[in-house]
């Protein structure tokens, strides 16, 4: 997870600055964000974050925020009755059949009956960390 909030930010700051040297960028965030992980030497991973090169933008943080957002579904909806036929309908009730048409925040709060939450996604991650 570290890696990609990494990512995310050389990716944030590429694309909203000019002639950034993206080598050094890399070097001066890698020790802020990967705490205590070395860089190996004489490696060059900037060069090697195709994203930076096709237009990927901002979509580092979109696939974070799924994953969060995901992990909240099931914790609170799913965990516990995976296969309940009414909770299954109620997700595709509230999330599926509105589609694009409402604020994605929105739907996530009329599905979960409240606003959403990290602390599913915090808690998967610290158990797996172990």
């Amino acid at each position: 997870m570290k890696q990609e909030i990494l990512y995310c930010l050389f990716d944030q700051i590429i694309y909203s600055a000019d002639n950034v040297d993206i080598i050094e960028l890399f070097k001066h965030l890698h020790p802020k964000v990967m705490l205590g992980l070395p860089m190996l030497e004489g490696t060059s991973p900037a060069s090697c974050f195709p994203r930076s090169a096709i237009g990927y933008e901002a979509v580092c943080y979109s696939r974070i925020w799924s994953e969060v957002f995901a992990t909240d579904i099931f914790a609170s909806k799913f965990h516990d009755a995976l296969l309940d036929h009414r909770v299954g309908m109620l997700f595709r009730n509230k999330v599926l059949a509105p589609g694009g048409s409402k604020e994605p925040i929105e739907t996530l709060y009329d599905f979960l009956g409240r606003e959403p939450s990290i602390q599913a996604f915090i808690d998967i991650k610290a158990e797996y960390s172990l």
